[in-house]
């Protein structure tokens, strides 16, 4: 009887060892390019029931269930990380440090820190004391040679992603340096235009290859298909990027309507 205790014991404490947090288990569905799924990404977290970039409207982006968690990063005049949109000299009341939020979105959800490439290095002192380096994807429209340099020791650690405006000259070209170079597991496509041959050309190079991130957040991002596209006719704006742009993830305001309308596809 004790033996098989013992037998019993050991096997749970193997299961446990090798049990994926749900980060993990997001990070995988997101390094797979040909996934079929889509995944959500809050914009500035849940600010809709919260301050933006609050601990408050990343709890609430959790609980509704996004994968994904955007806040932006910015460093005060003390040197402190921490969560705010706009450029700041001081700490503002109530605004959170960064390895607050990480803390909070430990083993989780995925986060995305925007402005905060800049800061990298600090980041990744952070986001290593607090164990979550593999959660964090990190963003830029620099030129692949200076990220790649910039990247580092977390090469293939933490995630990158690069920002791609296609309106701009030489946007294909771009794309092309970042795929020879560093091979993204996504990217993240801007347009004005949704006939536009370059977002065609863009989608088909990375085809089978990275995951294609827009932003349903106004017009101007995503050729018209925005969030209140959607709220008039989805298959014009969630539903456009899906179908039409092959969209593997979606960056939106109302991300409790996104995951409600992917429950019906």
């Amino acid at each position: 009887m004790r033996r098989a205790l013992t037998i019993f014991v050991a096997i749970l404490l193997a299961q446990a060892t090798f049990a994926q947090t749900r980060a993990e288990i997001l990070r995988a569905r997101l390094l797979d390019p040909n996934g079929s799924d889509v995944l959500v990404a809050a914009h500035r977290a849940d600010w809709r029931s919260a301050p933006e970039n609050s601990l408050e409207a990343i709890e609430s982006a959790i609980r509704m269930g996004v994968e994904i968690v955007e806040i932006d990063v910015r460093r005060t005049l003390g040197g402190t990380l921490i969560l705010h949109h706009d450029p700041i000299l001081f700490r503002p009341k109530n605004a959170p440090t960064l390895e607050e939020a990480l803390l909070a979105t430990k083993d989780r959800v995925l986060v995305n820190l925007d402005k905060a490439f800049p800061y990298f290095d600090e980041v990744m002192e952070i986001a290593e004391r607090t164990g979550t380096v593999e959660q964090i994807i990190m963003k830029s429209s620099r030129l692949a040679a200076d990220v790649e340099k910039r990247l580092g020791k977390y090469k293939g650690r933490v995630i990158f992603m690069p920002i791609i405006n296609l309106n701009s000259t030489g946007a294909i070209s771009k794309v092309e340096a970042y795929v020879q170079r560093m091979d993204p597991p996504m990217f993240e496509l801007t347009f004005r235009d949704d006939a536009s041959p370059v977002l065609t050309i863009v989608r088909a190079r990375l085809e089978g290859r990275s995951r294609l991130w827009y932003d349903s957040l106004w017009p101007a991002l995503c050729g018209g298909h925005d969030d209140a596209a959607s709220l008039e006719d989805h298959s014009q704006g969630f539903g456009w990027l899906i179908d039409k742009a092959g969209a593997g993830a979606i960056q939106t305001d109302i991300p409790a309507v996104m995951i409600e309308y992917l429950k019906t596809r």
